[in-house]
């Protein structure tokens, strides 16, 4: 019981605390490198502000999944899922009220085209074909070669699994159509440079998430697979090495997705 209790309540504790540390001029000037935007009296404050607002949001989604886990499900897994799932859904919610406000006087047409493929990477943009396709191999292999005669993992399970990975899927897709169409009048220098890294951290924040969801979606059933199936080989050794690749891609898309730079404007000839 102690056990229990140190796994449910640790985690999302340890997660409130680093999301509701105050923001450091240290941590906004780090991100004012990554993002390439440069520190003036107008950026600082709302870096600052965008950083407390985002992170805030984040861990206590986070963490209200965790603490969901643990009191409607059963087994350590659903923790990750929902806890990655609260974290999203708190990234999208921050989104509501991060755009800079609207400059006074008259308003001009930006020449930047936006279009969220432009601004995702690879990996971002073609990840779903990747994890729906190791999937499918995976399924393939398991019907091929079931064990004991017929396969005891529901087809139910698989079903619900993809059905999670298309949620996901578009979800990613119209949050980052949603951040990257936001208003975006001609504004100052620094405050253009602003908006772009904002802009840039909530798409790697939430695609990243989206795809580390999909990832733990399918190796769910991968995992029910392996469990209750014995192949043979090289079969069996093709099923564990597709579900050890679904959990690089997970830690990839948490911790390794990034946005390509922002578009150059396009200049009239």
């Amino acid at each position: 019981m102690t056990a229990m209790l140190v796994e449910l309540l640790v985690v999302p504790i340890l997660v409130l605390l680093i999301g509701f540390r105050p923001v450091s001029g240290r941590r906004v000037a780090r991100f004012a490198t990554e993002y390439d935007v440069t520190l003036t009296c107008g950026t600082r404050p709302i870096l600052s502000a965008y950083l407390a607002r985002t992170s805030r949001w984040r861990a206590g989604g986070g963490a209200v999944g965790w603490l969901a886990a643990g009191a409607f499900t059963s087994g350590s897994g659903y923790y990750y899922f929902l806890g990655v799932t609260g974290y999203l859904v708190g990234a999208m919610a921050a989104e509501f009220g991060t755009s800079l406000p609207m400059p006074e006087g008259q308003r001009r047409a930006t020449l930047v085209v936006r279009r969220p493929g432009d601004r995702l990477t690879w990996g971002a943009r073609w990840g779903t074909v990747l994890i729906v396709a190791a999937l499918g191999v995976h399924t393939w292999i398991y019907q091929v070669w079931p064990k004991a005669g017929h396969a005891k993992v529901p087809s139910s399970q698989v079903i619900l699994d993809l059905a999670g990975i298309v949620l996901a899927t578009a979800v990613m897709w119209l949050s980052c159509r949603f951040i990257v169409m936001r208003p975006r009048p001609v504004r100052a220098a620094d405050l253009g440079e602003a908006d772009d890294g904002i802009r840039a951290s909530s798409l790697q924040t939430i695609s990243g998430a989206s795809l580390a969801l999909m990832c733990l979606a399918a190796l769910d059933a991968m995992w029910a697979m392996l469990l209750d199936l014995d192949a043979p080989e090289p079969f069996n050794w093709v099923m564990n090495v597709l579900g050890f690749a679904m959990v690089l891609a997970a830690l990839y898309s948490w911790f390794g997705i990034r946005t390509r730079p922002r578009p150059a404007p396009k200049v009239p000839a």
